[in-house]
């Protein structure tokens, strides 16, 4: 008989550390808090500052995105293999 062991443990682990990633994604400062263009001083330079920063959010919500599907994923999995686990062991201990 073949011995299937899944790192249900670590799996979990990996789920905070997503977590940690997303909210510390969240967290991160945006560039528009620098200044208005009157407080840089520089029209053409607030907006490349301004463009720079949405293109830098985007990217950081697409990361979000990616790091939520992966989480709800490894979520699935470990409810899964836990799910599969305990009718096994229920099966095993209550025989027909």
């Amino acid at each position: 008989m073949s011995r299937i062991r899944v790192p249900v443990d670590d799996l979990t682990d990996t789920m905070e550390a997503l977590k940690d990633i997303r909210e510390r994604i969240d967290n991160t400062a945006r560039l528009y808090q620098v200044g208005s263009p009157e407080d840089v001083g520089d029209s053409d330079l607030a907006t490349g500052v301004d463009n720079f920063d949405k293109a830098w959010v985007a990217g950081h919500e697409r990361v979000q995105d990616n790091v939520d599907t992966f989480k709800e994923t490894t979520q699935g999995i470990v409810d899964n293999f836990t799910q599969a686990d305990q009718d096994t062991s229920k099966e095993l201990d209550d025989p027909a």
